[in-house]
């Protein structure tokens, strides 16, 4: 082979592990976030960065342990600039930055090891904001068989297998997701229930289990409204609702 040949072909192996070059959308939620770091007096210093990234980035004490084990893992190849991309993350989730969100994702992220929960967070924007559907599919199985007590990436199955049509598959995942549900996951499990309990009704027509599912969602979320009107729907002659 020429090394004319060999050459071209190295440039093109390289220009593959390239990140895409960042938009100037991107470049401003960039600076936007590290603005907001500045302002929350974040200081992500050879000496702190780790301690930056758990007492700041995480809320729940599981994920707080999840992230402690990645880094210990990794601990090798991850540094400041991993930590700082970690918060801009953060801070992208926080504002529900999804175009952000993914950018960042192809743009940073991609370059460390694979993070379970950063690809849990990254695929749900993929999914519901992007509909790169068997992407996201990827990313969730993948944090699926990383995290194996956490609810969310079930539910994020679930979810997708019932907009795709799979009713019997999503009554499987959101079981799932039910199963491992915590205090921390409040926020998804009013809606793990409510999703199950009105797949299930659709798949089957078994109306009080529909109903038991949605009276649980409302005690976990007492002000969830489409559970509300979902619920004097079933109790109605006709049923309606919106999935979430």
């Amino acid at each position: 082979m020429s090394r004319k040949r060999k050459a071209k072909r190295k440039s093109k192996a390289q220009s593959k592990r390239r990140p895409p070059h960042p938009s100037a959308d991107y470049r401003r939620a960039v600076r936007k976030a590290d603005s907001v770091l500045a302002e929350s007096g974040v200081e992500i210093r050879a000496d702190t960065w780790q301690v930056e990234a758990l007492d700041w980035f995480t809320a729940g004490e599981r994920d707080r342990q999840e992230l402690a084990r990645y880094i210990a893992t990794h601990e090798g190849v991850l540094s400041v600039s991993w930590a700082r991309d970690l918060l801009r993350l953060e801070v992208f989730l926080r504002a529900a930055d999804h175009e952000a969100i993914i950018a960042h994702y192809d743009r940073a992220m991609n370059r460390y090891p694979r993070c379970p929960l950063v690809e849990m967070w990254a695929a749900e924007a993929l999914a519901r904001h992007s509909t790169d559907w068997w992407r996201a599919r990827a990313l969730l199985l993948h944090a699926v068989e990383q995290l194996p007590d956490h609810a969310r990436p079930r539910y994020e199955l679930g979810f997708q297998h019932y907009l795709l049509g799979d009713f019997a598959g999503a009554i499987a995942w959101f079981d799932e997701a039910a199963a491992r549900l915590t205090e921390a996951e409040d926020d998804i499990g009013s809606r793990v229930y409510y999703n199950r309990g009105l797949v299930r009704y659709a798949l089957t027509g078994d109306k009080k289990a529909a109903i038991a599912d949605v009276k649980t969602a409302l005690r976990v979320d007492p002000d969830y409204a489409q559970a509300k009107q979902t619920l004097r729907a079933l109790r109605g002659r006709v049923v309606r609702w919106v999935p979430w």
